[in-house]
């Protein structure tokens, strides 16, 4: 409820984003008469007295940033417990919807070239951002896109995982190398995260996709860097050096990374890159191929939105492990939850949401929802075959996001909770037993590999299934071990 909200300064005005860190509104700063988003902290990061602190020391500083493609932030202070961040208003939308709709080339381009200037000018201050992320890419009317979220970042990093715990920095689709295993970052930390985003923009996909959020970080650290499709190969030269495994390998800095862009440009005249200014569409041998919508929780955006639209512009010129995820913020700020069927005389919300629109509560499904009273409104041959459906998509595909995830609406809770009612049931006991397997298996190469954060959330998602299971009860001795030897 807006209501709730009460700034001295700001009249707030309607709702633009809710997410696990923080909720943005569209308010008025009364002072100057103009509109800002109003980023309202949540009450769990509100509650640490040390992000605290840090959030609003950084927030300061990074609030001094000026440069056209970095969100310029207008105040930040705290009033009655409540923190809070004022930024410029961006009416045309995020990369996330763009990349929804697909891009051109020349879109692409000219979207990577303006980030990695903002970013040049934001690494020579001394700033890393952590977590570039087309949800954090937004975009002015004249179409040059803008960086959001250095305070957020920046202020999140300073303060310890111990301290942090249940907060992600970075996000595993675009979390560089040195993220995922929890080493020092640079400013080529976030030209590696730019070169996902660039990847995506140009293919369609994220580069890595595998089980879960601790799979996809991994592969950043083992796998080859991802291969364009074949009409892209000229561009391949551009991904393979922006992300690198070896930081070393990557362009320096962000001036570095358009002068390697614009050298392949020049190479590449078919591009036919025009002036933003002259409001005509670039021209491309054909559009990207379109992606479609994939379900997420609304994330808060920073400095945003009113409703998507096409901007009609071309490219100017021819010129996050840290993986803390150890609990449900980060999570639910990375997969909206899948839901159960409504059981009988429980209303299915059919509103279509915006891109402005909070996330609803998922249909026919209560607040807590590991409550027995929550369960209990669905009968036994219904949890079978929910958690079935995640069992066999975890085990036969590409996504077991949906084996351990979201709190009481995955394989797991939903087979705990059918044991619960019938201890002998075979389907159930047989499910958990093979999850358990399954994460017994990833973290025995996780282990193998000396990646122990990665083991170590393994291994204690296994044993939500099967707390007795001798294989991960092995490991989580042998993690043991080796933290006590210090190897």
């Amino acid at each position: 409820m807006t209501d709730d909200v009460r700034i001295p300064g700001y009249r707030v005005l309607r709702t633009l984003g809710v997410g696990g860190m923080a909720t943005v509104y569209l308010a008025e700063q009364q002072s100057l008469e103009r509109e800002v988003a109003l980023k309202v902290m949540s009450p769990t990061l509100a509650a640490n007295a040390d992000f605290c602190e840090q959030f609003l020391k950084e927030g300061r500083i990074t609030a001094k940033l000026g440069h056209p493609n970095l969100v310029t932030v207008h105040d930040i202070g705290t009033h009655h417990e409540i923190y809070y961040m004022a930024s410029e208003f961006l009416p045309a939308g995020s990369l996330r919807e763009r990349l929804q709709a697909g891009m051109r080339v020349a879109e692409a381009l000219a979207v990577a070239r303006d980030v990695a200037s903002g970013l040049n000018y934001a690494h020579e201050m001394g700033f890393v951002h952590r977590d570039v992320k087309p949800g954090n890419i937004l975009f002015r009317a004249n179409g040059s896109a803008v960086l959001a979220d250095f305070g957020i970042a920046k202020a999140m990093k300073s303060i310890s995982s111990a301290t942090m715990a249940g907060n992600a920095i970075g996000t595993p689709d675009y979390m560089s190398p040195e993220q995922a295993q929890a080493s020092s970052v640079d400013g080529r930390t976030d030209l590696y995260s730019l070169g996902a985003v660039l990847f995506e923009m140009l293919s369609g996909r994220r580069p890595y996709v595998a089980n879960d959020p601790y799979a996809v970080a991994l592969r950043h650290v083992t796998d080859a860097v991802p291969t364009l499709p074949e009409p892209l190969a000229w561009l391949q030269p551009l991904i393979d050096t922006t992300m690198a495994k070896d930081r070393e390998m990557r362009y320096p800095t962000g001036e570095a990374f358009i002068a390697a862009c614009d050298a392949l440009i020049a190479e590449h005249p078919h591009v036919a890159l025009g002036s933003r200014d002259s409001g005509r569409r670039s021209v491309t041998p054909r559009p990207l191929p379109r992606r479609a919508p994939e379900p997420e929780a609304a994330e808060a955006p920073s400095a945003v939105t009113g409703p998507s639209r096409r901007t009609r512009w071309i490219a100017a010129g021819a010129a996050g492990f840290v993986l803390t995820v150890a609990g449900a913020i980060a999570w639910r700020a990375w997969h909206a939850p899948a839901t159960l069927p409504a059981p009988p005389g429980v209303p299915i919300n059919t509103t279509p949401a915006g891109p402005n629109t909070p996330a609803p509560e998922p249909s026919g499904y209560p607040a807590d929802p590991l409550s027995a009273a929550g369960l209990d409104r669905f009968d036994t041959p219904a949890l079978l075959s929910r958690a079935s459906k995640y069992l066999d998509e975890g085990l036969k595909s590409d996504d077991a996001r949906h084996l351990a995830f979201p709190d009481g609406d995955n394989a797991i809770d939903l087979f705990r909770e059918v044991l619960k009612r019938d201890p002998a049931n075979a389907v159930a006991n047989d499910g958990l037993n093979r999850i358990a397997a399954y994460y017994a298996r990833g973290a025995q190469r996780t282990f193998d590999r000396g990646l122990d954060t990665f083991t170590q959330e393994l291994v204690e998602k296994g044993l939500r299934a099967r707390p007795d299971d001798a294989a991960l009860l092995k490991l989580k001795n042998d993690l043991a071990a080796r933290a006590a030897s210090g190897n």
